[in-house]
């Protein structure tokens, strides 16, 4: 019941995501709008940088970065971190690998899906992918599986309808691409494509995807004069409608948007971008923006990854037990 409302009725809040340059340190932070010192709800265990990968159900999937790679789950507003078990392959390429946390209702259990390299060759784009799953709670190490996505996969995965997203890695880009997104389905476990409407540019580092309380969203940024947000309003049909359009000039000289973030969709129906170290509110009814926070200037401090984040009952250790 409490998963089913949360869309709907929980408090949106903004998570920072801070990592301490000297003493390889990260954690994470709630931030308010105009608090320069936003405290850590959550320490991560050990040295080096972690990367989101994306949310599910307030549960957040973290990736250490690094030669050894090293996953968790966390729900910070309960202080609660799981370390995965450690991977059964090795992957030839590992900071192209992706991650994706996504909850199976069929079996009332969240599981992580894991998109790796068995085989890469930079100077000729060659590559050959491998995928494996972590079922938290139901067993106590990865199992690979036989579906693997047709492309490498971008950027993070945004959860919506019971599957995961990516966008295509445009590095690996074919001539003939049809469709930049790519889904796992996390009851079936299988990959698919996602058809989109006709975008001006197929490359995808020009594109972002983004959660839109729920819904699946798409953000083009390949526009010089202006930013669009899609939504995927009827997942079954794949009907896709465009929900924003923000009018923000990139600065004199660069030709497109490319110093911008859409974090996300705020509770009172404003968008958080973040821009030139800044997080600002866009409200679509005014066309306005509104400045919430100034980005850490410490030189110890890395700019901090910024989410926007529905808060959750959920307990890792109970979907552990159940």
């Amino acid at each position: 019941m409490h998963l089913a409302q949360a869309t709907t009725r929980e408090e949106v809040l903004i998570l920072a995501h801070w990592f301490h340059v000297r003493h390889r340190t990260s954690s994470l932070r709630l931030m308010k709008e105009h608090d320069r010192s936003p405290k850590a709800i959550v320490e991560f265990p050990n040295r080096g940088r972690y990367d989101l990968e994306n949310s599910c159900h307030g549960l957040l999937c973290f990736v250490k970065c690094g030669k050894e790679e090293e996953a968790l789950v966390s729900n910070p507003l309960r202080g609660e971190l799981l370390m995965l078990p450690e991977s059964t392959v090795m992957s030839r390429w590992p900071h192209l690998d992706r991650y994706g946390l996504g909850f199976d209702s069929s079996i009332k259990k969240y599981k992580i899906v894991h998109v790796f390299f068995r085989d890469f060759d930079w100077a000729k784009r060659g590559y050959r992918l491998g995928a494996e799953v972590y079922t938290v709670g139901a067993t106590s190490s990865w199992r690979e599986i036989s579906q693997i996505p047709c492309y490498p996969l971008y950027k993070r995965a945004v959860y919506a309808s019971g599957a995961l997203h990516w966008l295509v890695n445009c590095e690996f880009n074919p001539d003939n691409l049809k469709s930049m997104v790519i889904s796992f389905n996390i009851k079936e476990e299988e990959f698919n494509s996602i058809p989109h409407q006709e975008f001006p540019s197929k490359v995808s580092k020009w594109f972002e995807l983004v959660d839109l309380r729920g819904y699946l969203g798409m953000v083009d940024f390949s526009l010089g004069t202006h930013i669009e947000i899609w939504k995927l309003k009827d997942y079954e049909k794949k009907e896709w409608v465009r929900e924003y359009r923000i009018d923000i000039k990139p600065p004199h000289g660069v030709p497109i948007n490319e110093y911008i973030e859409v974090v996300g969709l705020m509770e009172d129906g404003e968008i958080l971008l973040e821009r030139y170290k800044k997080l600002v509110a866009y409200n679509p009814k005014t066309n306005g923006l509104r400045c919430i926070q100034t980005l850490n200037n410490d030189p110890d401090m890395d700019t901090p990854q910024v989410y926007v984040y529905t808060g959750s009952l959920v307990s890792i250790s109970g979907a552990i037990k159940s």
